[in-house]
């Protein structure tokens, strides 16, 4: 699968200290990773921004650093939970660290934006360590402020991103079980990657561990690795490998590059989760053509729709499909009724068996004399529940609505964990 013409993704991986950027469009073979630097070969930005004393011009990247380092900027740094906390920092004056986050972003993003600006963008997908509902909300509302519509706008954690990548290989790649090892510092985290091929589509999941630290020595990395790999890897049939972060830099491995490239393939890099963003952009656009669906504790596992005529044709209109993020859980329509005083939702498994009816009484609707009922209809997500809200808005001037309001709760399964 590869973007269409006129499609054009964004993949931002946000981190605490750094931030990556990438885009993919119609032409390029793979997402392609841009920096601050022209001809650097380290497309990691500092999560900072820079004011220069004596222009007042924001910067990132290398130069922030040097204008700090020299003691012509202020520098602030680690904006990422800053804003989070909604913290006040004081550089030239007070700013909230909300919108110095802001500010970065724009300049991240203006790397790799199409000619048309932000309105071209297909997806823009932010992806993130861990998923909080209140991160996601800052995140949307800084998102709105540089120009993007919540539909352009996914967020996600970086075990959805390297499922993305991960599944947009060759598919020799993933035949089996995938596995990334990402190490900071001297700490060793795993991810694998798993399908469940009895399905259609194939159902993935990451689950993810913390191995343990590396020994002081770095002398004794190679073989303390080496051991790691095998512990964790015993009686998995694996297709791939991926060793992500500085740790792995510095040429030490040898013994553990054997028992990593034992029977499967390996890579090495930096940019994984910044272009799984990008693949994970496309697989959303184009959902209805990809072999695989991810689940992890906060997707959505059941489509709730609407059955609607359309031109003679009925169709399904959906208000949550299987595998949508349940934090970006959010619409708001219009819909003719045939006079009916309910509304029936349909409830539905991935599989597609098993649906069943929601239906919704609507006590009070009036007949309208142009034989539809015209009603707004917002749906949300509330706790574990999808929450619907019906309104009686009527035909305007011609016939005032009402303005009954119902209020409703559809509970579906449990979310994979």
């Amino acid at each position: 699968m590869r973007p269409a013409g006129g499609e054009w993704y964004l993949g931002i991986d946000l981190g605490i200290r750094w931030t990556q950027v990438s885009c993919y469009h119609a032409g390029l073979p793979e997402p392609e990773t841009k920096g601050t630097a022209a001809g650097g070969d380290s497309c990691r930005i500092p999560t900072a921004v820079c004011k220069r004393k004596r222009t007042g011009q924001w910067c990132i990247g290398e130069s922030a650093s040097m204008l700090a380092e020299a003691g012509e900027g202020m520098y602030a740094d680690y904006l990422l939970p800053r804003a989070w906390k909604q913290e006040a920092i004081l550089l030239d004056q007070e700013y909230q660290a909300r919108d110095l986050l802001q500010i970065f972003l724009w300049k991240v993003i203006q790397m790799a934006l199409p000619e048309k600006g932000v309105k071209a963008v297909t997806k823009c997908v932010f992806t993130v360590e861990n998923i909080t509902e209140g991160l996601v909300g800052m995140l949307l509302e800084v998102a709105g402020k540089l120009g993007f519509m919540d539909c352009q706008v996914v967020i996600q954690d970086r075990r959805e991103s390297f499922y993305a990548y991960a599944v947009c290989q060759d598919p020799a790649l993933w035949s089996y079980d995938v596995v990334l090892y990402s190490c900071e510092g001297d700490e060793i985290w795993q991810k694998r990657l798993a399908c469940d091929r009895k399905t259609r589509p194939k159902v993935a999941s990451v689950e993810e561990k913390y191995l343990g630290k590396l020994p002081e020595e770095v002398k004794e990395w190679d073989r303390a690795f080496a051991q790691i790999l095998r512990e964790s890897m015993a009686k998995k049939i694996v297709s791939s490998v991926y060793l992500i972060g500085s740790g792995f830099e510095g040429n030490w491995m040898e013994e553990s590059l054997k028992v990593v490239c034992q029977g499967k393939r390996a890579f090495q890099g930096k940019n994984l989760y910044t272009k799984g963003a990008c693949y994970a952009g496309m697989l959303m656009e184009h959902r209805e053509e990809a072999e695989t669906v991810y689940f992890c504790e906060y997707k959505m596992i059941e489509h709730i729709f609407l059955k609607v005529t359309c031109r003679d044709e009925e169709k399904a209109f959906f208000l949550v499909e299987a595998g949508d993020n349940r934090h970006q859980v959010g619409k708001q329509f219009r819909i003719l009724t045939e006079q009916d005083d309910f509304l029936d939702v349909w409830v539905q498994g991935l599989d597609g068996k098993g649906a069943r009816i929601e239906r919704l009484k609507l006590p009070g609707l009036q007949a309208s004399k142009y034989r539809q009922n015209r009603l707004a209809v917002a749906c949300w997500m509330e706790g574990e529940a999808v929450r619907l809200r019906i309104e009686d808005i009527g035909w305007g001037e011609l016939q005032k609505g009402t303005g009954m309001e119902w209020e409703f709760e559809i509970r579906g399964e449990p979310s994979a964990g």
